[in-house]
C-alpha cells in the first residue's frame, strides 16, 4: 500500500477500513487553521485522548476548544461520532430481536453508557421475549434516576407487553446498585405480580460493565 496517499485518496482506492483513526478524523475536519494543518490537528487529538470513545465523551464546547478544530469542525466531528454510536446500537438491536439474558439487555441499551444523566428505560417484551418496544421512561440527575411504577406499567399496558426489563445507567461508570435502585426493583417486582406483567430483570449499565438483579439474586426469570 502506498502510504503517501492522502486520506481521501487512500479511502477511495483501498476502502475506509484501511484508514487509521487520525486519517478518518482528518477527512471529517477537511482542513486545519493557520499554523496547524489538518493532519497535525487530527494526530494531536488522537495522541491526547487515545481513543474515539474518550473523544466521544467530550462536549461540543470542549471539542471546539482543541487547537485547529473550531466550532464547525467540532460540529462535524461530534456528528460523525454520534453516527458511529447509532450505527453500533442499531446493529446490536437488529442482531438481538429478543432479550433472553442480561447480556443481551446490555447490548441493546449500550448507548446509555454515554448519557450524562441517569435515565430509566424499559424493554417491553411479548410472551416469547421478542422486543415490542424500547422506551425511555424518565431522566434524572447525574447520580439519581427518577421513576415511578405507574409510569412503567402504563407503558407496558399500552404496548400489550407480557413482561419487561428495566434498564438504567450510572454515569459514574460503577454499575453497583444504590439503595434507591434496590427499593425500585422490589416495588416493581411486587407491582408486576399484582398487575400480571412481570419485570424479568433490572439491569444497571456502567462503563463497559453492567449489574443484573436476576444474576445477583439467582432469579431464573428469562424463560
Amino acid at each position: 500500500m502506498k502510504e503517501e496517499l492522502k486520506p481521501r485518496e487512500k479511502l477511495e482506492k483501498y476502502g475506509s477500513e484501511y484508514l487509521d483513526d487520525e486519517e478518518l478524523i482528518a477527512i471529517i475536519l477537511r482542513h486545519g487553521v493557520k499554523d496547524y494543518n489538518v493532519f497535525e490537528v487530527s494526530k494531536g487529538i488522537i495522541e491526547k485522548y487515545k481513543s474515539l470513545t474518550k473523544l466521544s465523551d467530550l462536549s461540543l464546547s470542549e471539542i471546539s476548544k482543541e487547537k485547529g478544530i473550531g466550532k464547525v469542525g467540532a460540529i462535524n466531528l461530534k456528528a460523525a461520532l454520534e453516527i458511529g454510536k447509532r450505527y453500533h446500537l442499531q446493529k446490536m438491536r437488529q442482531e438481538h430481536q429478543k432479550v433472553t439474558s442480561p447480556e443481551e439487555a446490555y447490548y441493546v441499551c449500550e448507548d446509555m453508557v454515554y448519557l450524562p444523566k441517569e435515565t430509566v428505560r424499559a424493554i417491553f417484551l411479548d410472551s416469547k421475549l421478542n422486543i415490542i418496544r424500547i422506551k425511555d421512561i424518565s431522566n434524572g440527575t447525574a447520580n439519581l434516576s427518577i421513576a415511578h411504577p405507574r409510569d412503567i406499567f402504563k407503558e407496558a399496558i399500552i404496548y400489550n407487553a407480557v413482561s419487561f426489563i428495566l434498564v438504567h445507567n450510572h454515569p459514574s461508570g460503577d454499575p453497583s446498585p444504590s439503595m434507591n435502585d434496590i427499593n425500585l426493583t422490589e416495588r416493581l417486582t411486587e407491582s408486576g405480580k399484582i398487575i400480571g406483567i412481570n419485570m424479568n430483570d433490572h439491569v444497571i449499565i456502567g462503563k463497559n460493565s453492567y449489574y443484573s438483579f436476576s444474576l445477583n439474586e439467582s432469579r431464573d426469570i428469562y424463560e
